[in-house]
């Protein structure tokens, strides 16, 4: 008998003493001694497949996706039936998503679902959900995730997913839904998010829905546990801010902004919220300095450059109100407000009537359901056919702001 052939089946029993070394380290959470043990088996047969697979696997949970990608495509190079290649792509594309990778991990996905003999799998779906919550293609992360739950409704991340639904739903508008979402998972928040997180985020929903005395309740909950929270700290000062609620105070706004601001001074929402509340109490310089702060640390948001237009146009700088508003406008062109806001500085000065009317016009086409720009336009065309000029016309409308309400503000499990 030649040695060859005698060391075959020597190195078949190596490798299975290997592969139960690993086995036994798995069960034990030794994960570098189980990996050791698996690369030992690969040594006595380079083709064995459950060693690769297990490498593989294990490298995917510590977050080793370039060294698991590696494994995997050695899988795939080996004559495998098409089931166990459309688990291997569906690992695959977990790995390309741990690296941001969405192209990638929406190829590999596709791939699993197209071998896959049942693509049911609770797993696969929650890496689709989660790619497609990143491309912000919300409707189609929902859809995985809801999959996932009616796969399995006790999946291991279902707390996860509820907290990545309640997310998707406060996006969309579907605030009661994205409630119910927050609610499920209060008391059992997703690591590494707490109870308090939950508050904030349930606070940030009654925000929106302008329940303004319930949104204040879960803010408080949240300052309670954590009173330096810049965040809520700055939610709270907005609440303030809103007019025509039970608790309404600029100077309580202003405090809790300045507190926020304590805790990160780096916050540029902050600065502008600050400036709307000081132009709120007609306080022109210290706006203009809250402002100025703001836009030092972020000059992109056009919500920033509309106030600054409109602090200037109070104070009759109209030609620095011109190039504010011009500035928000090259930043996005889509804002109503602004439009708007140029039309009521046109018709201000030198009653450029024609001007105006061109950007109410905008305005309307960007938010055709608001009464007051088919208005105005209507009054000016009126004024325009008769000959005649501003001061036949109405009283001026007052500059709009932009809402600041719907700002993000969201935290995220990757």
């Amino acid at each position: 008998m030649s040695s060859n052939m005698m060391q075959k089946p020597l190195n078949m029993k190596n490798e299975q003493v290997w592969l139960k070394f690993g086995a036994v380290a798995e069960l034990l959470h030794e994960t570098d001694q189980a990996i050791k043990s698996y690369e030992y088996a690969l040594r006595h047969n380079p083709y064995s497949l459950e060693a690769l697979r297990h490498i593989a696997d294990l490298l995917l949970q510590n977050d080793k996706a370039n060294e698991a990608i590696g494994y995997y495509n050695q899988l795939l190079n080996r004559d495998l039936d098409s089931n166990s290649k459309g688990e291997i792509w569906g690992m695959l594309g977990h790995c390309y998503l741990i690296k941001d990778d969405l192209k990638q991990a929406y190829d590999s996905y596709q791939r699993a679902l197209y071998s896959l003999k049942n693509p049911n799998d609770p797993h696969l779906w929650y890496g689709i959900g989660k790619m497609y919550d990143r491309y912000g293609s919300y409707d189609n992360a929902k859809k995985a995730f809801v999959s996932v739950l009616d796969y399995e409704p006790t999946f291991e991340k279902a707390n996860e997913i509820y907290f990545r639904l309640g997310i998707i739903y406060k996006e969309q508008g579907e605030f009661d839904t994205s409630l119910e979402c927050f609610k499920y998972i209060l008391t059992c928040p997703p690591t590494p998010l707490t109870e308090i997180d939950i508050w904030f985020q349930i606070g940030r929903v009654y925000e929106q829905q302008k329940k303004f005395s319930l949104a204040k309740e879960a803010f408080e909950k949240v300052k309670a546990a954590n009173p330096k929270h810049a965040k809520v700290l700055q939610h709270l000062g907005w609440l303030y801010h809103q007019p025509n609620t039970d608790f309404t105070s600029q100077d309580e706004a202003i405090r809790y902004l300045k507190s926020s601001l304590q805790s990160d001074s780096k916050d540029a929402q902050t600065w502008y919220q600050l400036g709307r509340c000081y132009m709120a109490q007609s306080k022109h310089n210290e706006a203009y300095d809250a402002y100025q702060q703001a836009v030092f640390r972020d000059g992109k948001d056009p919500r920033f450059w509309c106030s600054i237009g409109v602090l200037y146009f109070q104070i009759s700088q109209y030609r620095d109100a011109l190039d504010a508003y011009h500035k928000a406008i090259q930043l996005n062109p889509n804002i109503s407000e602004v439009w708007f806001n140029l039309g009521t500085l046109y018709e201000k000065c030198n009653n450029q009537i024609k001007d105006a009317i061109d950007a109410y016009q905008k305005a309307l086409e960007l938010n055709p359901n608001e009464i007051m720009f088919k208005q105005r336009i209507q009054q000016l065309r009126k004024i325009q056919a008769q000959g005649g000029s501003q001061s036949m016309s109405n009283q001026l409308p007052v500059p709009q702001e932009m809402n600041s309400n719907y700002y993000n503000s969201t935290y995220k499990v990757k």
